[in-house]
């Protein structure tokens, strides 16, 4: 079975850094023109310049995904670079780490315009760009939040859990233009965002998954690949899990102690 996106063009949000950087490397690496695009120009231009170090195409600027107006801006600038969009990954988000109950209104508005309405507006695109292309394939970032939301980030997961409905939604009102969209869930994954926690309690976030471990990019980024893929053209309106088994029991760790015995 051979997986790749040849002569497709895929566009990442939030493609700078951790998942979304991993995303677009193995994307342009398995044939795609990719774009990218992030808040930091100066991280733009480095993730830019180490992937086409690698003699990828790859070309990224900076938007501002909360405002209708840059995002579908950016968009017409790949269609007009590489012909039109297959793939539009929605990766870009933020975190608060705050009580709902002490989320300022401006704080919440903030998150729900970053996390939120770019997903928003990355459905609308794709219905005005994928058109074109007789189809593709609307990518969406939740998160286990989207699941099962945590005291001290209740915004965020307010924002994730929309995300998971949204994406289901737009599964079926995409489909006559053969348009697929799914989400994906990921675990504890070792990016800029989750730096701070990993290294204040990483082995009790370990201790949630099956794999008793954090999960890289990469192992993010492969899931992707395949779900972006002609492969994967039965797969809409759901999001995938990529966790490690993150509580899918109660007590996943339990069975770690009789491993010598396996």
């Amino acid at each position: 079975m051979e997986i790749n996106l040849k002569g497709k063009v895929a566009v990442v949000t939030g493609g700078s850094a951790g998942i979304g950087f991993s995303t677009a490397q193995l994307f342009a690496r398995e044939g795609a023109k990719v774009a990218l695009c992030g808040r930091d120009r100066a991280k733009v231009d480095t993730a830019v310049e180490a992937l086409r170090r690698e003699g990828l195409d790859v070309f990224g600027e900076s938007v501002d995904v909360s405002n209708r107006e840059s995002l579908f801006r950016f968009a017409d600038v790949v269609e007009q670079r590489y012909g039109g969009i297959d793939v539009w990954v929605s990766n870009a988000g933020i975190l608060l780490e705050k009580k709902l109950i002490d989320t300022a209104e401006d704080e919440w508005q903030r998150l729900m315009n970053i996390n939120l309405n770019s997903v928003y507006y990355g459905g609308l695109i794709a219905l005005e760009k994928f058109k074109k292309r007789k189809g593709g394939v609307l990518i969406n970032g939740a998160s286990f939040a989207t699941l099962m939301p945590s005291v001290g980030s209740g915004a965020y997961a307010a924002s994730k859990a929309a995300i998971g409905s949204m994406t289901r939604t737009l599964a079926a009102e995409l489909a006559p233009y053969n348009i697929r969209v799914v989400g994906y869930i990921p675990g504890v994954i070792e990016t800029p965002m989750t730096e701070g926690w990993i290294e204040s309690k990483g082995a009790a976030l370990a201790a949630q998954a099956a794999l008793q471990r954090t999960g890289k990019p990469e192992e993010i980024a492969s899931v992707l690949l395949f779900l972006a893929s002609d492969q994967a053209s039965f797969v809409t309106g759901t999001c995938v899990e990529i966790t490690g088994g993150k509580f899918c029991v109660q007590n996943p760790a339990d069975a770690w102690p009789r491993k010598s015995d396996i």
